[in-house]
């Protein structure tokens, strides 16, 4: 596409603003999960428009395959000999880095984005596809930007709740998972054209020492400091290397060495501090840009946090890898780069402020491989991935699972329940089963639901399986279902007869995780 350059006060983006800057030599967009977003290009001094281009001014340009526009600042130029100047812009997002907000006790996702929603005479919106209700260690009372509160300091909203952002326009928008699991594959000798992988094992650590720092009324330093805690994951490394672990910004009082210890041990499992930092960058041809794959497009895209599937059997490497980051060039409508797996640049260090928390090293939670890698020689590692932060890994199982024995059911208006199940955060896949005989009159139902008292006028909402006996006195009914569970919930597996009293010797209600 042309870019259109607008003024500092557009808000819609709908028009040809100020004009097209139709001789550009070049324009990329380069995005990260939730890192930098920002924009370059190149424009000659003798082209159209180019007096009208001004830092504050806005440039508006598609930054995927989608054609969705976004409005970039141009902040800075620079003026070779040659007559071809570079232009550097950001995403509108970083006037956030402009707005500054504070505040104590929040408690919850959507207080703090109430708390940046009240921001007085700006444009920006915030919103979340997900609940969560952490503390945020961040709003201490202390005056900080938006931009730091929302993922640039410890504390912040990403630090207390995980995520991934979307940043349309003025739109700030924090996803669970922003992309999706694509059925697209990168395979070496079809269309992979280029492989680098970069692995540092420099960071990882097998053990910890938890610790908190605080004061008492006297304002005399308080220290609290747990026992050595193991991560019990398989040393990469080798070595059986133990850091102190700061989690001062994790309590909002003062905590007992047990609660420490507890917190300590979750963390290292989640982050899975045990595995090295790995960044892997490919090229491969893009099926879709070819016109014999044109009717398949919509099945061979992917995009920023999407994972798709990377085969190399030279280097044993089987799995699914996070898109971490992307290169859009304008010009072309095209990906210039695609980085798979973690980054070495973080929100944080995108905007110049350090992180210094031993936990925040070597995350790969964005990382899901197949089950056929192996990690340092060790399969079993593979068993402990976890995905998008979630606390549990892929293969992870819930619920009832050891089938139970009921005496009978009679026919009523009402459900009862016989198995629950607590599920934490993720995507899991629910199977429900309930055996009846001893009446041969009467239709079955069991239904899975979330509902302590379901009606016959709710259960449509979530499942409705049945089974009609006939003549035959005994008979099993069974369903599946998949749910998105956004914080730990309880969900219930129901029966109920139409008619007599069937007994239902076995019934059982199990969860996997899936995501």
């Amino acid at each position: 596409m042309i870019p259109i350059l607008y003024d500092k006060s557009e808000t819609a983006f709908t028009s040809n603003g100020l004009g097209r800057l139709r001789d550009c030599v070049s324009c990329v967009v380069t995005e990260e999960r939730n890192g930098i977003y920002e924009c370059d290009f190149e424009y000659p001094v003798d082209g159209a428009n180019f007096d009208l281009i001004q830092c504050g001014r806005v440039i508006a340009v598609e930054h995927d395959d989608t054609g969705d526009l976004q409005p970039f600042d141009i902040v800075s130029y620079s003026k070779p000999i040659d007559g071809i100047v570079t232009f550097h812009c950001t995403h509108i997002s970083y006037r956030l880095s402009g707005q500054t907000v504070w505040a104590s006790s929040i408690n919850s996702l959507s207080s703090a984005l109430t708390l940046f929603g009240n921001v007085t005479g700006t444009p920006f919106t915030y919103s979340a596809d997900f609940t969560s209700a952490n503390y945020m260690a961040a709003a201490d009372g202390v005056p900080r930007t938006v931009r730091q509160m929302l993922g640039g300091i410890d504390g912040s909203v990403l630090d207390s709740y995980g995520g991934e952002y979307e940043w349309n326009k003025f739109q700030v928008i924090l996803h669970r998972n922003r992309g999706q699991a694509r059925d697209f594959t990168i395979r070496y000798g079809v269309n992979l054209l280029d492989y680098q992988e970069d692995t540092d094992y420099q960071g990882t650590y097998s053990s910890c020492i938890p610790y908190w720092v605080g004061s008492n009324d006297q304002g005399q330093q308080v220290v609290v400091r747990g026992s050595r805690v193991n991560s019990g994951l398989p040393t990469a490394s080798g070595r059986n290397d133990c850091v102190p672990l700061d989690l001062t910004e994790k309590f909002e009082t003062k905590p007992t060495a047990a609660q420490l210890q507890t917190l300590a041990a979750t963390i290292m499992t989640a982050q899975q501090v045990n595995l090295p930092a790995q960044t892997i960058n490919v090229d491969f041809v893009r099926l879709q840009d070819m016109s014999e794959y044109a009717g398949f497009a919509p099945l061979l895209q992917c995009r920023l946090c999407d994972t798709i599937k990377v085969e190399f059997p030279a280097y044993g490497l089987s799995g699914r890898f996070k898109i971490v980051k992307t290169v859009w060039n304008v010009l072309t409508e095209r990906f210039d780069e695609m980085q798979l797996g973690s980054l070495s640049t973080t929100l944080a260090q995108a905007l110049g402020i350090e992180q210094g928390s031993p936990e925040k090293y070597n995350t790969i939670t964005n990382l899901s491989m197949s089950g056929d890698l192996t990690v340092g020689g060790d399969a079993s590692v593979v068993g402990t991935l976890t995905l998008g932060g979630h606390a549990g890994p892929i293969g992870e199982l819930a619920g009832d699972t050891t089938a139970k024995t009921l005496t009978s059911v009679t026919a009523s208006t009402s459900w009862q329940q016989v198995s629950s199940a607590s599920l934490t955060a993720g995507r899991w896949l629910i199977k429900g089963w309930a055996s009846f005989n001893g009446s041969t009159a009467g239709v079955r139902y069991i239904y899975i639901t979330t509902s302590s008292s379901p009606s016959d006028s709710t259960v449509a909402a979530i499942g409705n399986f049945s089974s009609y006996m006939g003549a035959s006195a005994h008979g099993l009914v069974s369903g599946f279902y998949i749910a998105d569970v956004a914080s730990t919930t309880t969900y219930r597996l129901y029966v109920k007869t139409t008619a007599g009293s069937p007994a239902v010797p076995y019934c059982q209600l199990e969860a996997i995780r899936i995501r």
